[in-house]
C-alpha cells in the first residue's frame, strides 16, 4: 500500500505541474483565478508538509492540519469559479448566485474562526469539521448547477465543464468519506487515503485533458434569463401584495 501511495504521489505531483505549465502557456491561470489558486494551495501545502518531515513529528502535525484548513478555504473558491463562467451570461442569475455562494462561505468561515477562538488547541477538529462543511456545501452547490444546466441545455465550455465534472467527483468522494469518518469518530485510516489519492489524480487527468486547449465562453442561452425574470418578477409581486396586505391590516 505504500508503494501504491507512493505511485499515486508522483502521479499527481506530474499532473499539477503539467497541469500548471499548459494553463500558463494558454494565459488560463489569470482566466481562472480562483481556480489556480487552489492548486497552487495544493502545492504550497505539499512543499509546507515535506520541508516538515518527518510526519511523526510535532511541527508537521501544526503544519499539516494549518495547510489543509487553508487549502479547505481555497477549494470553496474553485465552486464560485465554476458558477461565475457558467452564469456570465445571466446576470440575473449571476447576482442570486454570488450571494447565496457568499453567504454560505462566510457563515461557514465564521463557524470555524468562532470555534478556534473559543478553543485554539482544537485545530484539528475544527478543521475537520470546517472541510466537512464545506464540502457538503460544495456538492449541494455542484448538484444544483448541473441541474440548470442539465434542465436547460446550458451551453459550457470545454475548461469548465472538465472543471465541473473532475471537482465534483473529487468532492463527491471526499465528502462521502469524511461523512463516513465522522460517523466512526476517526479522522484517519489508510483505505481511506487511497481512495482520496486515486479520486485527486483522476481528476487532474480531467483537468489535464480539459484545460490543454482554451475553450470560448458559452453563448447566452435566453431561456435561463427568461425564467429567471419570470422567477423574480412573481416574488416582487407577491412581495407587493404581502406588504399591501400587512399595511390594510395595520390600519384595520
Amino acid at each position: 500500500m505504500e508503494l501504491l501511495s507512493h505511485l499515486f504521489w508522483g502521479s499527481g505531483s506530474l499532473l499539477i505541474v503539467g497541469l500548471l505549465w499548459r494553463m500558463g502557456r494558454l494565459t488560463l491561470v489569470s482566466r481562472y483565478p480562483y481556480f489556480s489558486a487552489y492548486i497552487w494551495g495544493v502545492i504550497c501545502s505539499g512543499i509546507v508538509r515535506f520541508w516538515l518531515q518527518p510526519s511523526t513529528s510535532r511541527a508537521y502535525a501544526l503544519g499539516y492540519w494549518i495547510s489543509e484548513f487553508g487549502c479547505a478555504l481555497l477549494a470553496y473558491g474553485v465552486t464560485w469559479e465554476i458558477y461565475r463562467h457558467t452564469l456570465a451570461p445571466y446576470q440575473g442569475l449571476r447576482r442570486v448566485a454570488r450571494a447565496v455562494v457568499g453567504l454560505l462561505f462566510a457563515l461557514i468561515a465564521a463557524k470555524a474562526a468562532a470555534e478556534l477562538w473559543t478553543n485554539p488547541m482544537g485545530l484539528r477538529s475544527t478543521t475537520v469539521e470546517l472541510e466537512r462543511n464545506v464540502r457538503v456545501v460544495q456538492a449541494l452547490l455542484l448538484v444544483a448547477i448541473v441541474g440548470m444546466v442539465v434542465h436547460y441545455s446550458v451551453p459550457m465550455g470545454r475548461n469548465v465543464c472538465s472543471m465541473l465534472v473532475g471537482y465534483g467527483l473529487y468532492v463527491a468522494v471526499r465528502a462521502v468519506l469524511l461523512a463516513l469518518l465522522s460517523w466512526q469518530g476517526v479522522v484517519f485510516q489508510p483505505w481511506v487515503s487511497m481512495l482520496l489519492q486515486s479520486a485527486w489524480v483522476l481528476a487532474l487527468v480531467i483537468w489535464c485533458v480539459g484545460m490543454w486547449s482554451a475553450s470560448p465562453n458559452p453563448v447566452a442561452h435566453p431561456q435561463v434569463e427568461c425564467a429567471y425574470e419570470s422567477v423574480s418578477g412573481y416574488t416582487v409581486r407577491a412581495m407587493g401584495q404581502l406588504r399591501e396586505h400587512l399595511t390594510h391590516s395595520w390600519r384595520a
